[in-house]
């Protein structure tokens, strides 16, 4: 999320700021680095209910993800909208 708002990425708008209050980060991580992510804490979870688009499977919250020298190259996709 942090490195969406910094390059100015249009669609994840991260009101709470990564506080994960708010599900406006919403992303659809693709494989292979979806399942190399540490699994969703319940509370990640939770909020993904509260997203303005249907979760996905492959759904996460981007301030949640800490990002790696290992998800160089990672790819996402956004949900139409994220209010």
């Amino acid at each position: 999320m942090k490195a969406a708002v910094v390059a100015n990425i249009e669609g994840v708008a991260a009101d709470c700021g990564g506080t994960l209050t708010c599900a406006t980060c919403h992303v659809m991580v693709r494989e292979p680095w979806l399942s190399q992510l540490p699994a969703m804490t319940d509370d990640e979870d939770g909020m993904l209910d509260f997203a303005a688009c249907t979760r996905q499977s492959n759904s996460r919250l981007s301030c949640q993800i800490h990002v790696t020298e290992a998800m160089q190259g990672m790819e996402v996709d956004l949900p139409a909208s994220q209010y």
